[in-house]
């Protein structure tokens, strides 16, 4: 079976391109891009930190089910050189970082993992791009728009459309 899934993609190390596109591609290898966001630039969230993020959204066809693209993608940043987090801190600088915001129209709440993604909603950098490729997508949980919750302003991050 076919699920429609949208996914934010972050990185702040090294070439932050190039890493979208080699995520992008690995991807690729495994599900269907429907649609990418333009790349934004963006501040860290959760923490302080010099080196800005490039995040995209992405919208993918794939036959995996939630946990197993789930360990796909965690693959996918190991391969890339993702370093676990060896500090208590939440949030880190990252070569790439990819979550799972929506999985068809599921609610999944299991101690590994949570759809929709639950601080969605506080992320400018995952709300501008996703309202970019789908506005109008209505938040299975929540029973609200992406718009919506871009326009409640919950974030004050900026959020910048990247220019190389």
């Amino acid at each position: 079976m076919r699920h429609v899934v949208y996914l934010s993609i972050g990185t702040n190390l090294g070439d932050r391109k190039k890493n979208i596109n080699i995520c992008l591609n690995h991807i690729s290898n495994k599900s269907t891009i429907l649609d990418i966001s333009s790349i934004y630039e963006t501040e860290p969230w959760g923490y302080d930190d010099d080196k800005k993020y490039l995040n995209v959204v992405v919208k993918i066809l794939t036959n995996f089910q939630p946990i197993h693209l789930l360990n796909e993608f965690k693959s996918i940043e190991d391969l890339m050189g993702r370093v676990k987090k060896k500090s208590k801190k939440r949030y880190n600088a990252r070569i790439i970082h990819i979550d799972i915001l929506f999985f068809d129209s599921e609610i999944i709440n299991t101690p590994n993992l949570v759809i929709p993604h639950p601080r969605l909603y506080f992320r400018n950098y995952v709300l501008e791009p996703f309202c970019e490729i789908d506005c109008s997508f209505v938040c299975p949980k929540k029973n609200k728009s992406i718009n919506y919750f871009l326009q409640q302003k919950l974030d004050f991050c900026r959020v910048y459309v990247y220019k190389d």
